[in-house]
């Protein structure tokens, strides 16, 4: 009689569920980010404003059921974004901070320095950045706003007499009214982290140069370009002025950058400026804005 064998089956591996209280505490943020997450939500919406006291800690551990070590956690995440500022000590406490982007600038500045980025590769950034702000900035034609960048061109020509480093400040900063009055809030960021970058090449150029006597036509040049982006502004032709301000920024790009000896990574900005080569024998592109100049 032959023996009938069943074939075996293949073993199925159940694998042990992990403990609920593990996927509770994946799943589940920590105690200290959630009351961080309800007060951050206060201020970004206005319900805290700049200079408002937070509750006393004590207080604050009753309103969310939290212990005095997750509060203070909570706190200090808060403090590390930069959104209030702990004082210790009996009158101490936490008060909303006033948004202040020179701590994100500066972790810009880092990263670019760490990434090895060069000036050229800043002034690209410029060149996609700030010529749309121009062109959104003259549809808007917000006579406050000209009337600004009328005053920094004035103060710009006053200190080109005597303050070459004052000269190259209001120079970054007409870039940044530009960008500040143009409507756009996520223009002016991107602008805003970068100014730090903008504003120590403009002086560092400047004093590269500051011996260059021909150096100071480049500045009443650059002074006239100013007040023709201005004018045109005036006149509410915004392609105009985007195509302007272009040819300016690319034409002022090629005047730096031969101040440097090849590409130059922003690290550069944090030395000594020893001397360089002079930048005035680069020719100013023609183009019909340039002509019509």
């Amino acid at each position: 009689m032959t023996r009938r064998t069943t074939p075996l089956r293949p073993a199925i591996v159940v694998e042990a569920a992990p403990p609920a209280k593990a996927v509770r505490a994946a799943k589940r943020p920590k105690a200290a980010e959630t009351v961080a997450a309800e007060l951050r939500h206060q201020i970004v919406s206005g319900r805290l404003k700049p200079g408002d006291k937070l509750h006393p800690e004590n207080a604050l551990q009753v309103e969310f059921a939290i212990s005095r070590p997750t509060m203070r956690e909570a706190l200090r995440i808060l403090e590390s974004e930069s959104l209030i500022s702990i004082k210790r000590g009996k009158h101490g406490g936490a008060r909303v901070r006033s948004m202040d982007l020179s701590a994100a600038a500066n972790q810009v500045g880092i990263y670019l320095q760490i990434e090895g980025a060069t000036l050229q590769d800043v002034w690209l950034a410029r060149t996609i950045i700030e010529p749309p702000a121009a062109g959104l900035l003259a549809a808007r034609r917000d006579p406050l706003a000209l009337t600004e960048l009328e005053a920094n061109i004035m103060a710009a020509r006053a200190a080109a007499e005597h303050d070459l480093i004052r000269y190259a400040d209001l120079s970054a900063e007409f870039s940044m009214l530009i960008t500040r009055h143009c409507g756009n809030k996520t223009i002016h960021l991107l602008s805003s982290l970068i100014y730090d970058i903008i504003r120590r090449q403009h002086e560092d150029v400047t004093a590269r140069t500051s011996t260059n006597a021909s150096v100071d036509k480049l500045r009443q040049e650059s002074i006239k370009s100013r007040e023709m982006a201005v004018a045109l502004m005036r006149s509410g032709t915004p392609a105009v002025v985007e195509s302007f301000w272009r040819t300016h920024l690319e034409h002022m790009r090629d005047l730096v950058m031969a101040a440097y000896k090849g590409p130059a990574t922003i690290a550069v900005l944090n030395q000594p400026a020893g001397r360089m080569r002079p930048i005035g024998k680069v020719k100013r592109p023609t183009s019909g804005i340039a002509r019509a100049r």
